[in-house]
């Protein structure tokens, strides 16, 4: 049986391989989405709160037509004999004219029609810019102009009456494609998109033309506003989860001759059509991952996202020349330190405001002036924290702290019954950070300490899970592990 993930308020669920609805896929990302059968519309719009909504889709669409609303469990009834089309205001909602992508399922009246069939419309000032219809003899045709020319595809798949459809379609930065129930109709294919914003974009029919409708139910449909990375805009599935992945070389390096896909991101295994993305960068401290924390966002939002950090928070020591004040002085190695990440000087935690060479500015004084000696440490708890704290802002639903993993040194690391100091030290805050701001945390140490108990491996023999007999870093075979520890944290 083909599981994928459905995210919604309660975590994660195994659905169908037709399971995913609107409200999925519209997830946390600007635009709308609207069930027509269960009558309900959620906005998301993350720069204009008021157009927020979650309730019914007639209090926020236009009406065209003299015909009543008309909805069954197929959805709403867009007839072409039906005196009736809906619209929705592009100021009601994020409206992006450069990134726009629409996930629709819907039935037909018929296999063809003499008249044009539109199931999305965005018009520009007569100028089609963004559609998607058919017409008398052919399937579903999508069109994407810039105000001056068009570019159109026909999709190969042959239509028939009183049958369930899916397509999703779009175009941003990043190119154009378009997937429907008869496979990929067109992939990445680049065009330059207008960026005039119309009034009203047609859902189901042209905005007010109430002949060309979709003559048929539309029992679905999520508008997307916002980039939508190639792999997850090529399936009917549109925006199944994706899991990004952040960490040091833990999570990903090449110094041990592992490609990426022996890395845990691409082992977890969350389900069919679940995108992983490994950010992972060696040698990378927790202030280094807080103050990246947007490139998580460069393509898509993440709805699942863990983090992996804290191997490389080092302390290193204040100097004497120039003379230390409460909110500015030199280090002698300020490698692990970053604009916006968070260290601590005795016993105090400050954001660093700038960072020139070892030169550190703190945007809040200490309470006591450091002096030569002092020690800083990059705060794991802090930057931990406030990368749960920024991605959740961001919309991503389920936030992953890792915690390190089990040393299984012959010596020097960690035993069943006394974790390695430095490492436990980390695991406090990892933990620590994870419970404050409501993330699963994943006690690694714990999943592999049972491995051992369980006698699966041996105590002291680092070449299962290690490159080396003190190195930290794990084996292919260390990998699996560790991921199947995140996985069982998730679920």
């Amino acid at each position: 049986m083909q599981l994928s993930l459905k995210m919604g308020l309660g975590g994660l669920r195994a659905q169908g391989p037709k399971g995913f609805d609107a409200f999925s896929v519209l997830g946390a990302r600007d635009g709308f989405a609207i069930d027509f059968a269960k009558n309900r519309m959620v906005v998301n719009d993350a720069g204009n709160p008021a157009n927020a909504f979650d309730g019914d889709p007639q209090a926020k669409l236009t009406v065209y037509g003299a015909d009543p609303w008309a909805a069954d469990a197929n959805g709403l009834n867009l007839s072409a004999a039906r005196d009736f089309a809906i619209a929705m205001a592009t100021n009601a909602f994020p409206y992006d004219a450069t990134a726009l992508h629409i996930y629709a399922r819907f039935t037909l009246n018929g296999a063809d029609s003499a008249d044009q069939r539109y199931l999305f419309m965005v018009d520009n000032s007569g100028n089609d810019r963004f559609a998607m219809y058919t017409t008398s003899g052919a399937g579903f045709r999508w069109v994407t102009g810039d105000g001056a020319s068009a570019d159109t595809e026909v999709s190969a798949l042959n239509l028939a009456a009183d049958t369930e459809y899916r397509t999703f379609f779009g175009a941003d930065a990043y190119g154009r494609s378009w997937v429907d129930d008869g496979g990929i109709q067109t992939n990445d294919q680049l065009h330059l998109l207008s960026t005039a914003t119309p009034s009203h974009v047609g859902l189901g029919g042209y905005p007010n033309q109430v002949l060309r409708v979709l003559d048929g139910h539309l029992a679905e449909i999520a508008v997307v506003c916002g980039d939508v990375i190639l792999d997850r805009r090529q399936t009917l599935q549109p925006l199944a989860p994706y899991y990004a992945a952040e960490g040091d070389s833990h999570t990903f390096n090449v110094s041990f001759g592992m490609p990426e896909v022996e890395f845990y991101p691409a082992l977890v295994g969350l389900g069919e059509g679940v995108v992983a993305r490994n950010f992972g960068s060696s040698g990378e401290s927790s202030a280094h991952m807080l103050a990246t924390v947007d490139d998580l966002f460069v393509e898509d939002v993440p709805s699942i996202a863990s983090i992996y950090a804290g191997s490389n928070d080092e302390v290193t020591g204040i100097i004497a020349s120039p003379v230390p004040t409460a909110n500015s002085f030199d280090v002698a190695d300020a490698s692990k330190l970053a604009v916006g990440g968070w260290v601590q000087v005795n016993s105090e935690s400050r954001k660093v405001a700038s960072l020139t060479g070892v030169s550190v500015v703190l945007e809040t004084p200490l309470t006591i002036i450091p002096i030569a000696g002092d020690e800083l440490a990059v705060d794991t708890f802090a930057n931990v924290s406030g990368w749960v704290q920024a991605v959740k802002a961001k919309g991503v639903a389920r936030v992953v702290v890792v915690g390190s993993h089990y040393l299984n040194f012959a010596a020097g690391g960690d035993t069943v019954t006394t974790e390695q100091s430095l490492r436990a030290s980390v695991r406090v805050a990892q933990k620590a950070a994870a419970l404050a701001e409501g993330a699963n945390y994943v006690d690694t140490y714990a999943h592999m300490r049972a491995l051992i108990l369980a006698g699966d491996v041996a105590q002291g023999d680092w070449a299962v899970w290690h490159q080396g007999a003190t190195n930290t870093h794990l084996t292919a075979a260390g990998e699996v592990v560790l991921s199947d520890a995140i996985r069982a944290a998730i679920f």
